[in-house]
């Protein structure tokens, strides 16, 4: 019997830890915690991916390049944070469409990738999995306890009542914006203009050279 969440299988399985990089799902509050965690790790990437494209925007001289990167922070704050409703909501190819767009962006910079962001991706990576899991996963019985999705606070209202309502109506908009912003990277990065390696001899300082001419015989 499961009441006032006394049994076991009314607890998440894993540890935080567990949980964010190999989860399991044995329970409906495996499910809800992880679409909880997923929701909250692309709306912190789309917040701060947005603030970075805001910052190169406005160091930019030309309004036409500025125009596409404040286009592209939108798009790309629309994609991640509609695309954590989705992982909320369970679908796993709104996570695996978010991991390709991060994915894609950082192997499209034109430098190797960073340790925190090598550390986003398998985060995100793990998520792909995690939802995939969520979303197989089948109470064994009919009516069985599940965690209560609250509406009193502003967190409760963000991650429990918000998803439920927008995913079904933004679905079809999100993968059409995830095409138009991959699309955004690859042509970001087919212009970005290649970093001419430099060579050793391009660091040597060039010498100025006084050439003494020999004294002229006037005799």
């Amino acid at each position: 019997m499961q009441t006032l969440d006394l049994s076991g299988e009314s607890k998440k399985s894993d540890g935080r830890i567990k949980s964010l990089l190999w989860p399991t799902v044995d329970n409906a509050w495996d499910v809800d915690y992880l679409g909880q965690q997923g929701f909250w790790i692309c709306l912190i990437i789309a917040l701060l991916s947005a603030a970075l494209l805001l910052v190169i925007a406005f160091e930019i001289a030309t309004p036409e390049a500025r125009n596409r990167v404040l286009l592209l922070a939108g798009l790309t704050f629309f994609v991640y944070v509609v695309g954590g409703m989705g992982v909320r909501e369970t679908s796993w190819p709104a996570a695996l469409s978010v991991f390709v767009l991060y994915a894609v962006n950082q192997l499209g910079s034109g430098r190797p990738p960073g340790v925190i962001p090598i550390i986003i991706g398998g985060v995100l990576l793990s998520n792909v999995r995690a939802t995939f899991l969520a979303s197989r996963w089948k109470p064994p019985a009919e009516g069985e306890d599940r965690p209560m999705r609250f509406n009193e606070t502003l967190r409760d209202k963000l991650v429990d009542q918000l998803p439920p309502r927008l995913w079904p109506i933004l679905r079809i908009p999100f993968f059409i914006a995830s095409i138009v912003m991959l699309v955004f990277i690859l042509y970001f990065a087919a212009i970005r203009p290649a970093v001419p390696a430099v060579s050793d001899d391009d660091n040597v300082t060039p010498s100025t050279t006084l050439t003494v001419d020999p004294p002229s015989d006037s005799h």
